[in-house]
Formats: C-alpha cells, sequence, structure tokens
C-alpha cells in the first residue's frame, strides 16, 4: 500500500513538504483550515527581508518555471501568495492534494493514549488518526506520516506583563490589531489619532515605519519591554539590506523620537479596558493614556492543544520542538542557524514531526529557507514510497 503522507498547513513549508513527498510517491494529502497562505496574507503590505532563491525551492521552481518571480524579488505576502503559492497549490504534482477550510482538531493513535508505549518505535506501527473538521462536516483520516507546518501566526502572545494577558485584555480581544495585514488595513483611519503601539521586533519596526510614511501620523506611544536606546535587534553588516534597512530606521526613531512618536522603555500592559469607545491602558512603567487603537506585535506562540494525545518532547521554553530547541541553542540570529542533523527534527513520537515556524515555537530566529530544508530533510528520512 502506498504510504500516506498529511502535512498540516498549506503555507510555504507545507506545501514544499508536499511536493517533496508527492515527487517520492507518497499519497499526500495538505488540510489548511483557511487558505492556501492564509499566514502570509496577513502581512500585508509588508515585504519578506529574504529574496526568493531563499524561499523557493529548486523543485518548486522548477515546477513554476517561467511564472516563478525574479531570484532577488522581495515579495509581500499577500504578493507570494499569488505568485508562487497558490500556483503551487494547482499545480500538477499537488492538484486536488490541498483541502482548504479543513481544519485539524486532534492527532492521535489508533488505539494508543499518549500514555501508550511513550518513546517505543512499536507506536509507529499504529496509524494516525485525524478528526478533521471541513466544509461537508467532521471526518477521520488515516495517515502513517503527518507533519505539522501550521505556523504560529494564529495564536499571539499575550500583551501583559510576564507574558501572560493583562486585565482586561481576553475581553478586547477583537479590537486589539494583531499583525501588520489588519494594521495596513486601519492605518489611514489611524492617521491623527492616538495609538500605542506593543513590541519590539521586527514586526513593530515595519509597524513604525508604516505610522511615520502617513502625512499625518497617529500619536505614537511606542511600549517596549527593552530598556536599550536602540530597542530592535540589529545584525551588524547585515546581509539581508531590507531588514537592515527597517531594524535601523526605528532604532533611529527610537533614539531620537520625531514629534509623532513617545518611547516607553522597559514597559508592558499593566491593564486595558474600555473608555467610551476607546481603549484605556495602564503600563507597568507608571505612563499609559487614552488611546483610539492598541497594536500589539509581541510575537505568537505554537497551538499545541489539537496534538494533546501524541507523546511529544516539547521545548519547556520555546514550546517548539525540544530536540530543535537543544540544537539551535545559542543562535541569536535566523541567518546564523547551523545545520541540523536529521535526529535533530525527531519529534519522539515516530512518524510525526513539527516542521517549519512550529517546530521554533516562541523562538525569534525561524527562516523560511531553514523551513524549506527541513521539509526536505524529513520527507527523504521517511524512505521512498
Amino acid at each position: 500500500m502506498t504510504p500516506r503522507l498529511v502535512v498540516i498547513g498549506a503555507g510555504p513549508v507545507g506545501l514544499e513538504a508536499a511536493l517533496a513527498a508527492a515527487t517520492r510517491g507518497f499519497d499526500v494529502t495538505v488540510l489548511e483550515k483557511d487558505e492556501v497562505g492564509a499566514n502570509l496574507r496577513r502581512w500585508g503590505s509588508t515585504r519578506l527581508f529574504s529574496p526568493v532563491r531563499m524561499n523557493v525551492s529548486a523543485a518548486a521552481r522548477r515546477v513554476l518555471g517561467a511564472a516563478c518571480p525574479p531570484e532577488d524579488a522581495l515579495l509581500t505576502g499577500p504578493e507570494m501568495v499569488a505568485r508562487i503559492l497558490e500556483p503551487l497549490a494547482s499545480s500538477a504534482p499537488l492538484l486536488g492534494r490541498v483541502r482548504t477550510r479543513h481544519r485539524v482538531t486532534a492527532v492521535g493513535r489508533a488505539r494508543l493514549t499518549r500514555r501508550d508505549l511513550p518513546g517505543h518505535p512499536m507506536r509507529g506501527e499504529r496509524p494516525f488518526r485525524l478528526l478533521v473538521e471541513g466544509p461537508a462536516g467532521e471526518e477521520v483520516l488515516v495517515a502513517e506520516y503527518v507533519l505539522d507546518a501550521s505556523g504560529v501566526y494564529g495564536l499571539p502572545a499575550a500583551l501583559g506583563a510576564g507574558g501572560i494577558p493583562a486585565p482586561g485584555e481576553r475581553a478586547l480581544n477583537g479590537r486589539l490589531i494583531r499583525d501588520l495585514g489588519c494594521l495596513d488595513e486601519r492605518l489611514r483611519e489611524l492617521s491623527g489619532r492616538d495609538v500605542l503601539l506593543v513590541g519590539h521586533g521586527h514586526s513593530a519596526a515595519n509597524a513604525l515605519e508604516a505610522f511615520a510614511s502617513l502625512s499625518d501620523p497617529p500619536r505614537v506611544t511606542w511600549a517596549t519591554r527593552s530598556a536599550n536606546r536602540r530597542p530592535c535587534v540589529e545584525v551588524a553588516s547585515d546581509p539581508l539590506p531590507e531588514r537592515e534597512r527597517v531594524t535601523t530606521r526605528a532604532n533611529a526613531m527610537a533614539e531620537a523620537p520625531p514629534p509623532f512618536l513617545t518611547v516607553a522603555r522597559r514597559a508592558s500592559v499593566e491593564s486595558i479596558d474600555t473608555r467610551g469607545g476607546r481603549l484605556g491602558v495602564a503600563l507597568t512603567d507608571g505612563g499609559g493614556g487614552v488611546f483610539d487603537a492598541v497594536v500589539g506585535l509581541t510575537g505568537y506562540r505554537p497551538d499545541l492543544s489539537f496534538l494533546s494525545e501524541l507523546a511529544l518532547e516539547i521545548a519547556p521554553a520555546s514550546e517548539g520542538a525540544a530536540r530543535l530547541t537543544r540544537a539551535l541553542r545559542g543562535v541569536t540570529d535566523c541567518l546564523s542557524a547551523p545545520a541540523v542533523r536529521p535526529e535533530d527534527l525527531q519529534s519522539g513520537e515516530p512518524g510525526f514531526h513539527l516542521i517549519g515556524a512550529k517546530s521554533y515555537g516562541r523562538l525569534p530566529t525561524f527562516l523560511m529557507q531553514s523551513g524549506i530544508g527541513q521539509a526536505g530533510a524529513i520527507v527523504g528520512s521517511l524512505g521512498a514510497a
């Protein structure tokens, strides 16, 4: 019987893994809870720091042919979806294999709970059972292999101090701007308004640049946990010019704030509440105020809830794959990650792999190129079908 392989998530790494598996003769099914490239669509007009040659494998470029964008192009998330992911999903190797609007709600082993034979290779003798919710209702799929490439963008990290939600935060979740795509959609309406920006990573740096681009920028309070005058991490002689440009500009604004910007260092959200249609926020540094919008770009964390019956080795700090996290110990930049061994990509559950951004969990050093490398290595380790 042809081995069955299910990929959870139709993003760049999921589709690369599916392509590699289909090429090797596996019976591949891709399950995507939304639409192809849903997470990248939420990037709005923000451009990837890395060029096409780093984000698309040679195999995928061959499938796309002349339609593939130039190797040095810096695409936005939606552009990558339209020009690479959607054509790849509908190409001959993957045609009919990608099922959108199909959410995986649970993954387990046939007749085994996570307590049965944990860490034992005999678990691999039982197929996986996936409970899937689609437009026609629930169904169970069975597979010998499962790759979870569902990413992390569906679960934003909390704004509150210490990583837990601030009082009032959970009740307002629908009102908070938690990704750059949403900010892109609302940017014009924020002109001249009062905005709180929380976070000091590259997403926050991009948001700050977006505010500065307006002819009438909002009055922005930038709350960052960092105490540094230049809060965004900079890489010396950065080989990614777009990342260097965005980071340098954000840090320059933090160091010498323009009139529209106030920087609150060593500050997290203490509490948040509604005040006549606006949002009242107290910060841990004693500051705060009343804002028309709160933009929380504090990172994301993986959703492991539907994997609770698998005996996975999860890193306690990153919530990613434990073995991979150990292999990446001490890595501070995505471009300096070492080559990992096949055993570093094992999850502790035979035949199951966390792959792509989800394998990194909350580590900020994930690079799409690394995820594509994982896809090839993992599929190759499964043997030819």
